[in-house]
C-alpha cells in the first residue's frame, strides 16, 4: 500500500509545501520514503543528484562540465546516507537527455530531476522529514505530484522513491500505487529500446515506458497513459506530469484508489479524501472510475 497526491494550482505561491501537507495526510500508506515533483517557473536548468557518498561529487561534476556549464551547485546529507547535488546549468535543451543519460551510466549516480520547470526531492523518512532536510519552502508553482512510499519488492533505497522521470522524456514524472506483474517481460522489452534501469522498481519501468512512448514513439501524455492500459498487466494507479501536463490513468480493476475534488480553479489528487482538507476544508471528492484516463493542460 502506497499513497500519491497531486495539485494544479497555477499561481500558486505555496506549491511545494502543500503537497508535502496533503502527502503527511496519508502518510500511513507508506512509512519508508516521501518524494514530491514540483513544477515551477525558472530562467535555468536544475540538476538534482543523489550518491550513496560525497565522494563522488567530483566525478559527476567532470561529467556535467562535459556537457553544461555549472553556474552554481550546493551539496549536502539527505535524511539517510545519501549525499544529495543540486545545481543550476546552462545547457542546451538538446543535451539534457544526454547529460541525463550519461550521469545514470555512472553505478553510484543516480538523477533524480533534470529540468527548467522540475524539481524532484525524494528521500527516506515522513513528509515532514523531507521538508526539514532538503529545505522545501513554500514554492511558486503551477503543479507537482507527490507518493508515500510502502517498500515492498523492491529495494528500500531512496532512487526506488517516488517519483520517477525518465531521459525519453525530460521533466516527464510519475508516481504510481500498485504492482505491474509483466514487469520483467517490459523491463527487457525497453532495455531492448535503449532504456538504462538505475532500479528493480517497477514503477520506474513505467515512467521508462511512459517517456518511450511520448518521447520516441510520438504519442500524447493522453495517449501514452491510454497505451498503458492495454501493454501493462497488473493493479496500478498511476499519476503523471510534465511541465504542462499532469494527468492519471487507472487500471480496468481499479482497486488502488484515486480520488478527484476541483474548486476554484484548483485540481486535487488523492489515495484518501483526507489528503485533500489542507487546500480545502469543505471536500467531498469523486473516486475516478475503472480504466480511465484523463489529462489537464496548463
Amino acid at each position: 500500500m502506497c499513497g500519491v497526491a497531486g495539485i494544479i494550482a497555477a499561481g500558486s505561491q505555496t506549491l511545494g509545501t502543500d503537497l508535502l501537507d496533503m502527502l503527511q495526510l496519508v502518510q500511513h500508506r507508506g512509512l519508508d520514503a516521501t518524494g514530491v515533483a514540483i513544477y515551477e517557473k525558472r530562467d535555468h536548468v536544475k540538476l538534482r543528484v543523489a550518491m550513496p557518498s560525497p565522494e563522488f561529487v567530483g566525478i559527476l561534476r567532470d561529467l556535467v562540465s562535459q556537457h553544461a556549464r555549472e553556474i552554481e551547485h550546493k551539496v549536502y546529507q539527505g535524511q539517510g546516507i545519501f549525499t544529495f547535488y543540486e545545481a543550476s546549468l546552462d545547457i542546451d535543451a538538446a543535451e539534457i537527455p544526454l547529460l541525463h543519460t550519461v550521469v545514470n551510466a555512472h553505478p553510484k549516480l543516480c538523477v533524480h530531476s533534470i529540468g527548467k520547470s522540475i524539481a524532484v526531492y525524494k528521500d527516506q523518512g515522513h513528509a515532514v522529514d523531507i521538508r526539514a532536510r532538503h529545505e522545501i519552502r513554500p514554492t511558486a508553482g503551477t503543479h507537482g505530484i507527490g507518493h508515500v512510499r510502502l517498500a515492498t519488492e523492491s529495494a528500500e533505497d531512496i532512487n526506488a522513491a517516488h517519483p520517477f522521470v525518465t531521459p525519453h522524456y525530460p521533466e516527464l514524472a510519475i508516481v504510481h500505487n500498485g504492482q505491474f506483474t509483466n514487469y520483467f517481460n517490459m523491463r527487457r522489452f525497453l532495455e531492448s529500446k535503449g532504456t538504462q534501469f538505475k532500479t528493480r522498481n517497477d514503477s520506474e519501468m513505467a515512467a521508462h515506458y511512459i517517456g518511450w512512448q511520448m518521447g520516441s514513439q510520438g504519442l500524447s501524455l493522453q495517449d501514452a497513459l491510454a497505451a498503458s492500459l492495454e501493454d501493462l498487466d497488473g493493479i496500478f494507479t498511476i499519476l503523471a506530469s510534465t511541465p504542462t501536463e499532469l494527468g492519471f490513468v487507472k487500471d480496468r480493476l481499479a482497486i488502488k484508489p484515486l480520488l478527484l475534488f476541483e474548486q476554484d480553479g484548483v485540481t486535487l489528487f488523492g489515495s484518501e479524501q483526507i489528503s485533500l482538507t489542507p487546500i480545502f476544508d469543505d471536500v467531498f471528492a469523486d473516486e475516478m472510475d475503472p480504466g480511465t484516463v484523463n489529462v489537464w493542460s496548463l
